[in-house]
């Protein structure tokens, strides 16, 4: 599936700046914040996005912890490393990877820091 078809759920510490922009692109985003799911334990957020086949999008790194060395079920996660976490460059960088019409799989980490992106495949 293309990138721009992938179900989110957003982790706290994404702007709802950024949720509202990732919305008005056309995706379904499902924020923890709008679900008061303030201060939810990250293994309930992997959880329920694994039973969702939603795609985690975060700034914390401790999701790809949970998925890969201790093995917890994960549909995927979006870690967005970037060095400025300002709203407006997080959607720059998000409408810049909608851009690249990428074709997305389930079961992948991806971490998107400013000049590059990673991929790894947790199955």
């Amino acid at each position: 599936m293309k990138l721009n078809q992938v179900p989110l759920l957003t982790d706290e510490n994404i702007s709802p700046k950024v949720v509202a922009c990732l919305r008005n692109m056309g995706l379904d985003v499902l924020d923890a914040k709008e679900q008061l799911w303030y201060g939810t334990d990250d293994e309930e957020l992997i959880t329920s996005a694994y039973r969702e086949h939603r795609f985690i999008l975060t700034h914390d790194s401790d999701f790809g912890t949970l998925a890969i060395n201790q093995g917890k079920p994960c549909y995927g996660i979006l870690y967005l490393r970037l060095k400025n976490l300002r709203s407006i460059n997080v959607i720059r960088a998000c409408e810049g990877l909608l851009r690249r019409n990428i074709e997305i799989h389930p079961y992948t980490i991806w971490v998107v820091e400013d000049t590059r992106i990673r991929i790894r495949y947790l199955i």
